[in-house]
């Protein structure tokens, strides 16, 4: 049996692995490739990811959220120079990433359109590049744009029109975040500042620029204990003068703002304001201790 979903795809492969099998023989060589391919393919679990097959020097992995694809997809490089097995090695990988309508079977292997386009990023990609299409990125939040880098329009083996390359760089997530126990902070400052707190389990989290990410995964900044939150559920910035909340999860998200009706977010974006509720994968309910209290303010 066979379903169509949409999923994000990845390639993460290893550069000139053939040079490993000349240097240091077959049975290390193999050691090392084996290496490299466990420590990528615990980054996609550890992204609720799954490991759908290793090929050779390749790992094929799929994600259900794209946000916590591409979170993931940019640890890819960082985790294997930080082997201490590997450091001294100078291995390089490079991935290719795609997000689309595909083809699962029973056994997880996934067909189609946005498998074929990963597959051929990941041959294009240069050694320590995490490379991606400029339509895959068009769900996320803004503060994504920081972390990409335009590699302008090619035409990809099997693919007749001509597609926009985008390099996904380092992740710098909630650089700007303050956590505060017990209670709000209060800093002097002389301009007006924008302020959303998040009140859950007797702490505060303050937000300030953001992004903050709320999952119950560890790579979380805010991190809710609940089978039915996703490992990244959703992600709050600030733009401007306001706060976005954006939904990237599979049970979705609902927000209730002051007394106004519940709205049910899935895969989008809401400006927050005043102050009201959130709810992750389940109804609001005011009673509720896994819920999330928000209040907006202005401070002078």
């Amino acid at each position: 049996m066979s379903r169509t979903t949409e999923l994000a795809i990845c390639f993460a492969d290893i550069c000139d692995s053939t040079a490993l099998f000349e240097e240091y023989g077959d049975d290390k060589a193999r050691d090392i490739v084996g290496r490299v391919l466990d420590i990528i393919s615990d980054v996609i679990e550890e992204y609720n990811g799954t490991v759908v097959k290793t090929i050779g020097d390749e790992v094929m992995g799929t994600f259900p959220e794209l946000v916590a694809a591409t979170s993931a997809v940019t640890q890819f490089p960082q985790a294997v120079q930080r082997d201490d097995q590997l450091a001294a090695l100078g291995i390089e990988i490079r991935v290719g990433m795609c997000y689309g309508s595909v083809v699962q079977e029973d056994d997880g292997d996934v067909y189609g359109d946005a498998v074929n386009t990963a597959s051929r990023l990941v041959d294009w990609a240069k050694a320590e590049q995490v490379v991606t299409t400029a339509a895959t990125l068009e769900p996320l939040p803004d503060f994504f744009e920081s972390r990409t880098r335009n590699l302008g329009s090619t035409t990809l083996r099997g693919k007749e029109e001509p597609v926009e390359i985008v390099e996904l760089l380092g992740e710098q997530s909630g650089s700007n975040l303050t956590v505060v126990e017990g209670g709000g902070p209060d800093p002097a400052m002389d301009e007006r500042r924008h302020v959303l707190s998040l009140h859950f389990d007797d702490e505060t989290t303050t937000v300030e620029e953001g992004p903050l990410m709320i999952g119950r995964g560890t790579k979380s900044d805010l991190q809710i204990p609940d089978s039915r939150v996703s490992r990244m559920h959703a992600v709050i910035e600030r733009q401007r003068d306001s706060f976005m909340i954006t939904d990237s999860s599979t049970n979705g998200t609902y927000v209730q703002i002051g007394d106004e009706e519940v709205m049910f977010l899935h895969r989008e974006q809401l400006r927050l304001h005043g102050s009201g509720h959130l709810s992750l994968g389940r109804h609001v309910d005011a009673d509720d201790a896994k819920l999330l209290r928000f209040e907006c303010k202005t401070l002078s």
